[in-house]
């Protein structure tokens, strides 16, 4: 072959290693949130949570059939995406990412809004419910387990909930392999981190389409460079960057072409679908004890039973019987 051909060939695999490394990245991430619940000895002890043994219903026009359907959902959509798990195939897996992240985003998001149901909170704007829930994590509701974020303004961001985390090392790597708890939490402040920031682009986006006033220059023209001060404007306006905020950019994903990326990149693609199980099991299983300890476990067991138990005996029943009855 000529060296021609070999520099292009060289060039080629290059180009390509590349475009798999934000996916590459991105599990990583998620396979750090994984190692940080399971390294979390209390993650099923809701009662050393003072808010959980304060929690009954607040909902002053609360309907039980609304937490009902809301609860069907969820289970429904934790089965659709637990099906991968009895098909075992290294291709399904694969190919199955177009629907699997919006199903591990909406079966949690409908769980959650069935607990803010019982709270008087419920609403149809997943912004709001994601700040509701940011807001919940940074007064303490919530297990330790999951409840760490990210806040502050353009290059002073605070990390919370990340014991271990102190700061960022010069030789850190988002490719790191994941080998005890310091290296979860680096990769977890990464993950909150760059989620932020995306966050204030995406806003900083709608804003120049609105031809928002306060970043004009001087021709009346949304600007294009912004410096700190112009930032922290939107920063200022943007709640704490919480797990919820991280399962959602995982939903926005699987809406646009970059999904590909993923398609394409040399991963275990098996343990990742694993991993996003097991983190739609757990905040579930958060969710649907906080709703019991609301209505009472009589009022919860009746939902439960009430659906086809065929569906849900390896998820939503499980997690009754093991972690939620025990809690009285």
């Amino acid at each position: 072959m000529a060296l021609t051909g070999i520099m292009e060939m060289f060039l080629k695999t290059r180009a390509e290693q590349a475009k798999s490394i934000p996916s590459k990245v991105f599990f990583n991430h998620f396979f750090s949130i994984i190692y940080c619940l399971n390294c979390n000895s209390e993650k099923f002890e809701l009662k050393k949570i003072p808010y959980y043994n304060d929690i009954k219903i607040k909902n002053s026009s609360f309907n039980i059939d609304e937490v009902r359907k809301l609860l069907w959902n969820s289970w429904s959509t934790e089965y659709a995406y637990r099906i991968g798990e009895k098909i075992d195939n290294d291709e399904y897996y694969k190919f199955s990412l177009h629907w699997n992240f919006p199903q591990a985003y909406y079966s949690v998001y409908l769980s959650m809004t069935a607990f803010h149901e019982t709270q008087g909170l419920a609403n149809e704007q997943h912004e709001k419910s994601i700040k509701l829930f940011g807001n919940s994590i940074k007064d303490n509701h919530y297990p330790s387990a999951i409840s760490f974020y990210s806040s502050g303004l353009k290059n002073e961001f605070e990390y919370q909930g990340l014991p271990t985390f102190k700061e960022f090392p010069k030789d850190s790597s988002v490719l790191r392999k994941i080998e005890c708890l310091e290296d979860a939490e680096i990769q977890l402040a990464t993950f909150l981190k760059t989620t932020r920031k995306r966050n204030a682009e995406d806003k900083r986006n709608r804003l120049a389409k609105q031809n928002d006033k306060r970043f004009r220059n001087g021709k009346g023209e949304f600007r294009k460079s912004f410096s700190k001060n112009h930032w922290d404007i939107i920063y200022k306006t943007i709640p704490i960057t919480s797990i919820f905020n991280l399962l959602y950019r995982l939903r926005i994903k699987a809406n646009y072409r970059d999904i590909e990326s993923f398609i394409n990149a040399d991963i275990d693609f098996k343990s990742f679908h694993s991993s996003l199980g097991e983190l739609i099991y757990y905040l579930n299983f958060v969710h649907e004890a906080y709703i019991a300890k609301a209505i009472g476990i009589v009022k919860y067991e009746k939902i439960l039973n009430s659906f086809p138990s065929h569906l849900n005996k390896e998820t939503a029943i499980k997690r009754f019987e093991e972690n939620i009855k025990v809690l009285g």
